[in-house]
């Protein structure tokens, strides 16, 4: 058996293997280009809490702390309403976390059906009269497979009986909405983010195992394509043989296939290679260094202190939620107003020269490197952007190192608060994976509908030529 042999042969059984695959993850492409996997975005988050009613608030958060037992070292801190109670929502640097009512100081062990009952019924995720439904209480399902769910489980699984068919997901240990699925896309997504990312909860709950089945399929379909190529590029006939003048020496379903495949070659790389990067295999874009330590230098303490804060003062518009951070050393508060504004309040005695102090907190990121640039984006670029699920807010600082491994940072520069970090392996991913895969470049996203246009014909395209591997596989395995 010679090497040509082989070639084919490889060629023609992995085909067989692969081509219905294929064909699903070019059609599930397209759905997901109008339905993603449910999320609740920022926008449903900030619905989700009634307004903030203030003169309730009977505890500062040190007050609020001193309920929680032994618990010291707090990572967050946030103030917010659960059903028609406000409530310290604490989590501490280990992990561990802590639901105070702040009228009472009363410490929540445990939601019950009831509370998440009256959580879903004071939602502003809920619309119409019919009365919410309890589902029952759940570890996990096909819509909340997410690891980072995990702090929030188990999980109250409620209905709301609303014409979108809305079930909301809300946590037993503190009470958050922290998912939200409608009808439409419990539907969607079984032709969409569930058959492209191999989803399935009986395989997906096993993450390494689902991790390494994404990277073999991705490798063996890479294989294929390949040989696939290595092969239409030896059989092209760019002269007459046999008085059939074309580039092809086949005929029908398998000239298609020959012609195609060399017309999709680079799309189909590029979607196989970018599906591949999609799960960063083998640590490919691992960062060396952890920006929790980097962040902590930043807002100048490890841990917050919650004797250092106090109640916001009062808003123009209603407040859904309060968080306590700290900025260069100095402690502060972000109120969520209704409007999905985020505003700072750093007491009745500061300045609120928010710039000023980013500024000055900025080095202390990477006090071993120099800040090599500090620019304000007033609009998104190809490295900053919002798109789908990922809400990025403007205006926004970019701070760049020339560390070791070429870190930027983005901050809000209405809040301070730390947006990301990109290292250089970051930005290679952002193209390897979003650029590739999604065409996810800003040029495609400012013009739609031409993105639009551009990845339904490419995908049609692979669409079409998985088909022409059905065919000629199908015809191979009944002879």
């Amino acid at each position: 058996m010679n090497w040509k042999r082989i070639l084919f042969l490889t060629h023609r059984w992995i085909g067989i293997g692969m081509c219905l695959l294929f064909a699903f993850w070019f059609a599930s492409g397209i759905v997901m280009m109008y339905v993603d996997y449910p999320e609740l975005t920022y926008a449903e988050s900030v619905a989700a809490h009634p307004d903030l009613q203030r003169d309730r608030v009977a505890l500062t958060p040190f007050e609020a702390a001193r309920q929680a037992g032994e618990i010291t070292d707090w990572q967050s801190a946030s103030l917010a309403m659960l059903a028609d109670r406000p409530v310290y929502r604490l989590r501490a640097t280990d992990g561990r976390s802590a639901t105070i009512f702040a009228d009472t100081g009363e410490r929540m062990e445990r939601l019950g059906e009831q509370g998440a009952l009256a959580v879903a019924a004071t939602s502003g995720l809920r619309s119409g009269a019919a009365e919410p439904e309890h589902l029952g209480l759940i570890e996990v399902d096909q819509w909340t497979i997410t690891g980072s769910l995990n702090p929030s489980r188990p999980l109250h699984k409620v209905a709301l009986n609303d014409s979108a068919g809305t079930v909301l997901y809300i946590s037993e240990r503190d009470g958050r909405v922290v998912r939200d699925t409608t009808g439409r896309e419990r539907f969607w997504n079984w032709p969409g983010s569930t058959v492209h990312w191999i989803y399935p909860l009986a395989i997906r709950q096993f993450s390494g195992f689902w991790l390494q089945l994404i990277i073999w399929l991705s490798v063996i379909g890479l294989v294929s394509l390949v040989t696939g190529t290595v092969i239409g590029l030896l059989q092209l006939r760019p002269f007459a043989r046999k008085g059939n003048r074309g580039a092809s020496p086949y005929t029908g379903i398998m000239k298609w296939h020959h012609i195609g495949g060399l017309c999709c070659m680079v799309f189909i790389a590029t979607f196989l290679f970018s599906g591949l990067m999609s799960v960063g295999p083998w640590g490919v874009f691992a960062s060396a260094t952890s920006p929790l330590p980097q962040i902590a230098r930043y807002q100048g303490q490890l841990s917050l202190r919650l004797s250092d804060f106090s109640m916001p003062a009062p808003a123009g518009e209603p407040v859904r939620e309060v968080n306590w951070l700290y900025l260069g050393g100095e402690p502060y508060s972000v109120s969520t107003i209704a409007s999905g504004a985020r505003l700072p309040d750093f007491g009745p005695d500061q300045q609120p020269d928010v710039a000023a102090r980013i500024s000055g907190a900025v080095p202390q990121l990477l006090p071993g490197s120099s800040l090599t640039s500090f620019e304000l984006l007033e609009a998104y670029d190809d490295y900053y952007y919002s798109r789908h699920f990922m809400r990025q807010p403007l205006p926004a600082y970019r701070a760049r190192f020339d560390d070791a491994e070429e870190t930027w940072y983005h901050i809000n520069a209405t809040t301070g608060e730390v947006v990301n970090r990109l290292t250089r392996r970051g930005r290679l991913e952002r193209w390897l994976f979003n650029g590739l895969h999604s065409l996810d470049f800003q040029f495609l996203r400012d013009s739609r509908p031409l993105w639009d246009l551009t990845v339904i014909l490419l995908s049609l395209a692979g669409l079409g030529f998985s088909i022409t591997s059905i065919v000629i596989g199908w015809r191979r395995l009944t002879r």
